[in-house]
């Protein structure tokens, strides 16, 4: 083995190492989500005594608020959040581990009220006459206990005169963030200008007196002011760095009301083992369908991408779990949808290698031309997915920020595994068995297809269905959206004999209830078991009435009716649309950068009519969206520009190549002819797996499945006939000089494709 070759496949190996080090065992390694393994449920009551009644709901939804934003930041995973009458908020946390209850608990409760407080100048006097006289404070101070414990010694106390009213609160803090300090781990804060400004003026006017810390009323520490301070400082204390991380995910998150955790629930996963099983069952046939299709159709390379396939899921694996990420059954369905897509760019890299051969290239030259000049494309390809993957990772949160993180690790392992994987076995093969040829079946025949001619049919039925999907989503109004957006009746219900939450879910489904929300529930203080029936609004009584049909012997019967929001807030929708925005921002720059403007124009105008189609058609087969329909449509806005950006990265080779001798419709029609392979075997390879989930998936992910099979079809359809005449219709004249120069020739007819 050369040198080279060696060090590639030495650092595929250490790559292989780290990973399966990091995923071994995976039943401890991989986080699983509320749906496959349960976790903990908490009920917390805001305090609204001291607020008027027209301003509850706002603090209700302020709590929920900043609630998400403290237990993103603690990363436990994708957190169930939604409001509970008109002063409760329920919270659900996947697979807490034991030792986190207390620390989550206080994440939960604690307000994070910041108070910088003068103590008095002559405290030391001051308490000795209070001693002496058994007198009060002095005016305007009250009397505090610092508590301080040091390693190695015991607890100490000390009585702190402190000034009631503040100099300085919370409010004007813009960060905070835990450091390790000289005397241990801190929390360093930095303030707005004003905040800064006041700071300074107190800190100058007070230098070698104390200044008090006060957190939730408690005195936190009270240290020498040495110098003037501007807008930065330091809080001080018997931190550990999980007690730094979470004061400074609290002063960054303040609760404006206070919050009590007035229940605590075991939960069991919100999927029965049925589900569960459909799901894997879907897994495995859509990643036996990918792997047979490209053993058959790409013969000995086909096996390659085969085993680079099985390295890019290990690696995804590991990923998911050096990062804690929540894996939930949707997300597993994602997992499935990246086998389909990571054979893309090993599809790319063979079609390319087939063009050379063609050529005439001896093989090991094919094969060198075929992945460098697929490398282009498929960075490109996947570029535009990363884009969209890391501003949902930034901007989201909740389920869209996990998805973004998911999404992000599956662009990267998949671009690895075909590149450097796939790459690194196609040398050590060239070099050893000193191969002739590559044999590999042909699907589609060489096309001389006019496409441009059917851009006013395409626009036209694409318009149709975009509008008759809007007429149905107005006609519906808020009937589009299941109980994860609008809430609904929550029943809890008492029963002699266990169901299957399986068997439940059968049950509501032939009642009418597609979207209800099932989930067992136990007391952590006690051996009492409920189950917990969400269901939409002025629902509860005919879906208890319907389990009770269903399962006479089981006894159920219902405790308590409770109205409860939806999951999907206000906030996580704003944040999942402004991500999308931005994400399209992120891809105009980037193709604009890579191309010019008007093929990053055509690329987010293909990207916004498949999202489209894809509601249309959701909403035409009498579906509800939920947050599992919600990540399908990320999944789709990040994927659909893959065969865009193939077609476009060819229309500009030819550009490049042909510019003077055709006229810009014949070389769009050329481009698309030329790519029309790749582009349907991309396609049929994560429609393989789509399809799969689809048929063995089951219900709870039929939605999930569907979207993604309409999607996948329609990113190919938009990529051929909208994207493509896009940049006709955004360039009519473009090269008309030269057709003047000619006689007229049908577009896309007369000229003779290269080999392909």
């Amino acid at each position: 083995m050369n040198r080279p070759l060696l060090k590639r496949f030495l650092l595929v190996l250490v790559v292989l190492a780290l990973g399966l080090w990091h995923l071994w065992p995976p039943q401890k390694t991989i986080t699983l989500g509320l749906d496959l393994k349960g976790g903990t449920a908490y009920t917390l009551e805001l305090d609204l005594s001291k607020l008027e009644n027209y301003r509850h709901k706002d603090a209700l939804d302020k709590a929920i608020e900043i609630l998400r934003k403290r237990l993103d930041a603690t990363g436990l995973g994708e957190v169930a959040i939604q409001p509970s009458g008109e002063n409760r908020v329920i919270v659900q946390v996947p697979g807490l581990d034991p030792s986190k209850k207390a620390s989550t608990r206080s994440q939960l409760e604690r307000v994070a009220k910041l108070e910088l407080r003068l103590v008095h100048p002559r405290n030391q006097e001051e308490l000795a006459r209070m001693q002496t006289t058994r007198g009060a404070p002095p005016p305007g101070y009250a009397l505090s206990t610092l508590t301080s414990k040091h390693p190695g010694q015991a607890e100490t106390e000390e009585k702190v005169l402190v000034k009631i009213v503040p100099e300085l609160t919370g409010k004007h803090l813009t960060r905070a963030a835990a450091m390790n300090g000289p005397g241990g781990y801190e929390v360093a804060f930095e303030l707005n200008s004003a905040g800064a400004e006041i700071f300074r003026r107190v800190t100058r006017a007070n230098i070698g007196n104390r200044l008090a810390i006060v957190l939730d009323n408690k005195l936190i520490s009270a240290p020498v002011i040495q110098s003037e301070i501007g807008g930065r400082g330091q809080i001080t204390g018997d931190f550990d760095y999980r007690e730094a991380m979470d004061l400074a995910n609290s002063l960054e998150n303040p609760l404006e009301t206070p919050l009590k955790v007035v229940e605590e629930r075991s939960v069991d996963p919100s999927l029965g083992k049925d589900s569960v099983t459909s799901g894997i069952r879907a897994g495995i046939a859509g990643l036996v369908a990918v792997v047979i299709f490209m053993t058959v159709y790409y013969l000995r390379a086909g096996l390659i991408a085969n085993f680079a396939l099985c390295v890019n899921i290990l690696l995804l694996l590991s990923v998911l779990a050096i990062f804690k990420f929540t894996l939930t059954l949707p997300g597993v369905a994602g997992i499935i949808l990246t086998v389909g897509i990571a054979v893309d760019a090993n599809v790319l890299i063979f079609e390319r290698i087939r063009e050379e051969l063609r050529k005439g290239k001896a093989l090991a030259s094919a094969v060198d031309a075929g992945f460098n000049r697929a490398f282009g494309t498929i960075i490109d390809a996947n570029m535009t997915t990363l884009i969209t993957a890391l501003v949902l990772s930034w901007l989201g949160t909740g389920p869209v920020q996990g998805f973004g993180y998911t999404l992000s690790a599956g662009v990267v392992t998949s671009v690895f595994s075909a590149v450097v994987i796939s790459r690194l076995i196609m040398d050590a093969w060239l070099r050893w068995a000193k191969p002739t040829k590559l044999a590999m079946l042909s699907m589609v025949a060489q096309t001389r297809i006019n496409f441009l001619g059917f851009k006013w049919p395409a626009w036209l039925l694409s318009g149709a269905i975009i509008l008759g999907g809007a007429f149905l989503a107005v006609k519906k109004g808020n009937a589009i959206y299941g109980v994860d957006f609008t809430g609904g009746d929550s029943l809890t219900l008492r029963f002699s004999q266990r169901v299957d939450p399986s068997a439940l879910r059968r049950a509501l489904d032939s009642a009418g209830f597609h979207e209800a929300f099932i989930q067992y529930q136990r007391e952590v203080q006690g051996s009492g078991e409920a189950l917990v029936v969400r269901v939409p609004y002025e629902q509860g009584d005919r879906a208890q009435k319907a389990l009770a049909d269903a399962f006479p012997d089981a006894g159920i019967a219902t405790v308590k009716l409770d109205k409860v929001g939806g999951m999907v807030g206000k906030e996580l929708q704003h944040k999942a649309l402004l991500g999308l925005g931005v994400a399209s921002i992120g891809i105009l720059i980037y193709i604009t950068a890579r191309f010019e403007f008007a093929y990053a124009v055509g690329a987010v105008v293909a990207l916004l009519h498949d999202a489209a189609i894809c509601l249309a058609l959701f909403f035409f087969t009498d579906r509800q969206l939920s947050l599992t329909a919600i990540g399908a449509l990320l999944t789709i806005a990040g994927y659909s520009l893959n065969d865009t950006v193939v077609i476009f990265d060819r229309i500009r080779e030819e550009f490049r190549l042909r510019g003077q001798q055709m006229t810009f419709a014949e070389l769009i029609n050329l481009s698309v002819n030329e790519t029309l392979s790749r582009t349907l075997l991309t396609s049929l390879t994560t429609l393989i797996a789509a399809v799969s989930l689809y048929v063995f998936g089951g219900g709870v992910i039929n939605d999930f499945a569907f979207i993604l099979v309409v999607g996948v079809i329609t990113g190919t359809y938009s990529s051929v006939f909208i994207a493509s005449s896009f940049l006709l219709l955004w360039h009519p004249s473009k090269l008309a000089p030269r057709e003047t120069a000619r006689a007229p020739a049908k577009p896309g007819m007369e000229r003779e494709a290269p080999a392909r």
